[in-house]
């Protein structure tokens, strides 16, 4: 019990929004997949799989104190996720834009894209937060 404690009394709020990207990240997964995984021309599966590498990472990093580099890990995997996600949907966003044979969005094409944004900003915006408490703060 105390090897816990003193892991969470070494951690900053940077680490807590960390763990938000991840949850983040693992729903905006979620989402892509269930909206575009039966659909091979919108779905990339590169992107899920990058994801889920940074995901893994990032965790990895903070983990054994090196939150810093955790976050930034997270967050250059997910926006490598939303480039593949840009990448594959394209198709669809001309498609709509000319009124070929839809003239809306669907509800998926804005649940992903607004997931997507959130994630990214959630990411950009975690690596300038401090993850780790320095030992000043810690002896406290």
């Amino acid at each position: 019990m105390n090897i816990v404690k003193n892991f969470f009394k070494r951690k900053s709020y940077g680490f807590y929004v960390t763990l938000v990207v991840a949850v983040l990240t693992i729903i905006t997964m979620a989402v892509y997949s269930s909206s575009y995984g039966t659909v091979p021309r919108y779905m990339s599966w590169t992107a899920i799989g990058v994801m889920i590498a940074g995901l893994v990472v990032g965790l990895a990093l903070s983990v054994f104190n090196l939150g810093q580099w955790g976050a930034a890990v997270m967050a250059i995997c997910n926006f490598v996720g939303l480039m593949q996600y840009i990448t594959k949907i394209y198709n669809y966003v001309v498609v709509v834009i000319v009124g070929i044979d839809i003239n809306t969005l669907s509800s998926q094409f804005i649940a992903c894209t607004v997931f997507f944004a959130i994630l990214i900003v959630a990411s950009i915006a975690n690596i300038f937060f401090k993850q780790e408490k320095s030992k000043e703060e810690v002896a406290a």
